[in-house]
């Protein structure tokens, strides 16, 4: 069974109790690097001992979104995070991309969920690759249930 089949399958995180508090931090968190830096890692860290599995690193960084825009100049994809498998390492772009304002924490707390599901995917379900299939995307909205109600 290939990978993708897998993700596929698989449409729910393993455990159902989870904290509200790291989670709630994050979405409290100011504008500041300093401070979203801090409440992403600690929600992670959190989610990572949860899940029993090795620590990712999580940067928020003070760039605009990589992205790329049209003849017409308008905007035709951009990047909001990215999980890199060899280092662990979860990145957060803290500026939009074109009006390099900062990004929302709702958007920045979904991206974060969106990459630790990457993360989970490679070091606790095992898989070869995290694809983005609707198992992969309902294993987010999952998680983010959990950590809400």
């Amino acid at each position: 069974m290939t990978a993708y089949e897998k993700s596929n399958r698989i449409t729910e995180v393993k455990l159902s109790r989870f904290s509200k508090k790291e989670y709630q931090s994050l979405l409290n968190a100011s504008e500041s690097i300093k401070d979203r830096q801090k409440a992403a890692q600690t929600l992670c860290d959190y989610l990572c001992s949860k899940f029993n599995m090795p620590k990712s690193t999580v940067k928020v960084v003070n760039r605009s979104q990589p992205h790329r825009t049209g003849y017409s100049g308008r905007l035709q994809s951009k990047t909001l995070g990215t999980y890199t498998v060899q280092t662990q390492v979860i990145t957060l772009y803290n500026l939009t991309a074109i009006k390099k304002q900062v990004v929302s924490i709702k958007v920045m707390a979904a991206t974060l969920l969106h990459e630790f599901i990457h993360h989970y995917d490679m070091t606790f379900l095992k898989l070869s690759d995290s694809p983005h299939t609707s198992g992969f995307y309902k294993r987010i909205s999952d998680l983010e249930n959990k950590l809400t109600r």
